[in-house]
């Protein structure tokens, strides 16, 4: 495997591990992509604005990750694998290339996971990345009948995400979901939420506790 940085002669590699990352994207999501030529020239614009972005090969354009710079800070803006190249740490050692360039400049490195992707969190924790700093927020202003939720919370607060295709939620975790969405849908508060959650712990705690002290 060859990791190497972006270059005008390898910009169409890069353009088309693009339209291929949008295009799994928005087939999880259950959306139509866009126009392939509207990818290739977002992904040009990333180049040519300075983005870092280095391209994983095997004899072949195998994946690529992206960082931008931002209010001071890094972020990995996507990284992608193409499906036939997965299992063989190539995600990893883009993420550890990224990881060397920005030691250079900075002490953290930052990105977004979209909390319905549970392999992309998993891959992540797995790589030290582990502190949630911001909650991303949105308000349709028109109605859209394209797009179901699931209930999720945090600390108390209600928030929803995207129902997607293939989703990997455990029995367990659908189920809460679904209690959650009923608990807020009878008024349920976030004070009374984190009582329960709070009274809960405590107790098993406690049991814990008890199974400890057992000879």
């Amino acid at each position: 495997m060859e990791i190497v940085h972006l270059t005008e002669e390898r910009l169409p590699d890069f353009q088309n591990l693009y339209i291929e990352f949008f295009r799994e994207l928005r087939g999880k999501q259950g959306w139509k992509p866009d126009e392939e030529e509207s990818y290739r020239k977002e992904a040009e614009s990333y180049f040519r604005r300075g983005d870092v972005i280095f391209l994983a090969y095997e004899r072949e354009p195998a994946g690529f990750i992206r960082l931008s710079s931002r209010e001071g800070c890094f972020w990995i803006e996507e990284l992608f694998v193409r499906p036939e190249f997965r299992g063989r740490s190539i995600g990893r050692a883009l993420v550890k290339k990224a990881e060397e360039y920005v030691k250079k400049h900075d002490d953290a490195v930052y990105l977004f996971v979209l909390p319905q992707d549970k392999d992309a969190i998993a891959f992540w924790k797995r790589l030290g990345y582990d502190v949630i700093n911001t909650v991303e927020l949105v308000k349709d202003l028109e109605p859209s009948e394209r797009i179901t939720f699931h209930t999720v919370e945090l600390l108390g607060e209600c928030f929803k995400i995207f129902r997607w295709k293939g989703e990997k939620f455990t029995e367990e975790e659908r189920r809460f979901m679904e209690l959650l969405e009923e608990f807020y849908k009878k008024e349920g508060t976030k004070e009374e939420f984190l009582k329960i959650m709070n009274r809960t712990l405590k107790e098993w705690l406690e049991e814990q506790l008890d199974d400890d002290k057992t000879p």
